[in-house]
């Protein structure tokens, strides 16, 4: 796991020790956002926007499509500037850069097995939802992956994605329109032999900007059932995360200081 993913592990929204609130007998039942900078973002990206035009109690899921009980975004990471611009990163990446190193992958006693993968340059088909497909073509979105991973134990699943978006500002916006309470759409994930539906049960989704690529990983018990402690979710959707290192790998290669 990268420097970087270990450094962030810390900003991933368990209380201490990783446990539900004391105050909690279950975990909330509502989706769990970063509230005051979030409010910041949309109304620099749009959502309040959506939202206002919409009314919140309009706008249904579509039957089959799941959005995450737990949405984290974090804040767009100052080191990776230089890659903020698609136009000084042009070439398209491929699965081998981006799953070639990552399948096989672990973060404390969590390891997962890829178990499929997908590149696509059509975007609005491995998404759904009204604002993230026209955040997505707004930030004229020109590749998406995704990978689906089992842990070896067959406990927990994953879904990793990388979104390649034309800026930094486009990568921002996509972080807000994925935001639950907005429901205006969300990754499809793949299917994973074994797991029923991932994404029906509770799930937890982590997600940042690094320069002009959303990353993001989204993490269940593969039976869809609450964890006992937000750590299981975290330290997993850790392991999910690295395949994010090509972007990393990209930015060294633009600034290598």
């Amino acid at each position: 796991m990268s420097a970087q993913a270990r450094s962030r592990s810390k900003s991933r929204g368990a209380g201490e020790d990783g446990f539900w609130p004391e105050n909690e007998s279950e975990p909330p039942k509502g989706r769990i956002l970063i509230g005051a900078l979030l409010a910041l973002l949309l109304l620099a990206g749009g959502g309040v926007w959506y939202l206002l035009q919409q009314g919140e109690d309009e706008v249904e899921i579509p039957p089959g499509s799941h959005l995450p009980d737990v949405y984290v975004p974090q804040a767009p990471s100052k080191e990776s500037a230089a890659l903020g611009r698609r136009a000084t990163d042009i070439r398209a990446f491929t699965e081998g850069e981006v799953f070639g190193e990552a399948k096989e992958v672990s973060y404390q006693k969590y390891a997962f097995t890829l178990v499929k993968s997908e590149v696509s340059t059509n975007c609005v088909q491995a998404a759904w939802g009204d604002l993230l497909l026209q955040t997505l073509r707004r930030g004229e979105c020109s590749q998406i992956a995704r990978g689906a991973y089992l842990s070896q134990d067959k406990k927990y699943a994953g879904l990793f994605t990388a979104i390649n978006v034309v800026d930094a500002k486009s990568a921002q916006q996509v972080l807000n329109s994925l935001d639950p309470s907005l429901k205006g759409g969300f990754v499809r994930p793949l299917p994973i032999e074994g797991v029923q539906d991932f994404g029906s049960g509770f799930t937890a989704a982590y997600a940042q900007a690094i320069g002009h690529y959303v990353i993001m990983s989204w993490v269940g018990l593969a039976d869809g059932a609450q964890p006992q402690a937000m750590n299981e979710l975290i330290d997993s959707s850790l392991a999910v995360q690295k395949p994010e290192d090509f972007a990393w790998g990209r930015l060294v290669q633009l600034d290598p200081r």
